[in-house]
């Protein structure tokens, strides 16, 4: 397929759904069609529906109600009021999927590396983050990322270390519906325990040394952020098969 052709995708099938409701097809207070229905009458992936909702939803168009669906909240009167959220290449579910497969990857080849004042050095930033729960979310942010950078360098990999990086900077800096996303929603005092929670059982891990452990460890770590996701784009209170395969809950579940 032309890359042209899938570039911003859950752009612009966002935009169609929104005509729909700029043109009347749908109207203010009117639940929107399921998932499947979406992805048939627009042609594209429920994984793609999915991000374009969570895009409606920052822009404040619609709202999730958890085993309902999702429903406008908006007039088309008011649709050009509404905040711009600029343009991404990718979709935040797509760059998850990318990030589980490095990062994990990166983290069972550093529990074969990784030296005593590198686990040190993690155990440092990991408390500080802990101390930033319900915090400062900025700083909570910077040790978040402190800690997956100081994983990657201590593969001693530069290739592995410069593509964490450039990841990293694409899913948390550069993309601002992520950045819409974490502002909004990822820094409550609940996920941000999660995160802490799940840095610490990636900690254990490299401790033992066990490279099994520690790829399923940041494997789970990024479900878990996927699962947060999920529940923004709720619209049929299912996870059935939304196309990202990848999101296995376990490793192992994923027939290749």
């Amino acid at each position: 397929m032309d890359k042209a052709a899938t570039k911003r995708r859950y752009f612009e099938i966002g935009l169609q759904i929104e005509e729909l409701l700029h043109t009347g097809v749908f109207k203010a207070g009117q639940r929107l069609p399921s998932e499947r229905e979406l992805s048939e009458r627009l042609d594209t992936s429920r994984a793609t529906i999915r991000e374009a909702i969570i895009m409606l939803e920052l822009k404040g168009l619609v709202v999730v109600k958890q085993g309902a669906g999702i429903y406008f909240i908006d007039s088309p009167d008011e649709l050009n009021q509404r905040n711009f959220i600029p343009i991404s290449d990718v979709g935040p579910f797509e760059l998850l999927q990318a990030r589980q497969i490095l990062e994990s990857s990166i983290a069972a080849f550093a529990a074969s590396q990784i030296k005593f004042n590198e686990l040190r050095e993690l155990k440092s930033v990991l408390r500080q983050q802990e101390n930033e729960i319900n915090g400062d979310s900025e700083k909570f942010e910077s040790l978040d990322q402190e800690f997956h950078r100081l994983i990657a360098e201590s593969t001693q990999n530069r290739v592995l270390i410069k593509q964490a990086s450039d990841l990293w900077n694409l899913v948390r800096t550069k993309n601002p519906l992520w950045k819409e996303l974490n502002h909004k929603y990822l820094h409550e005092e609940k996920l941000q325990t999660t995160w802490i929670q799940d840095h610490k059982r990636i900690l254990m891990a490299l401790q033992k040394k066990s490279p099994e452990s520690a790829r399923q460890a940041v494997w789970q770590h990024i479900e878990n952020s996927k699962q947060e996701l999920l529940k923004l784009a709720d619209i049929d209170d299912s996870n059935e098969s939304m196309d990202d395969y990848f999101f296995a809950t376990e490793m192992d579940n994923i027939d290749i």
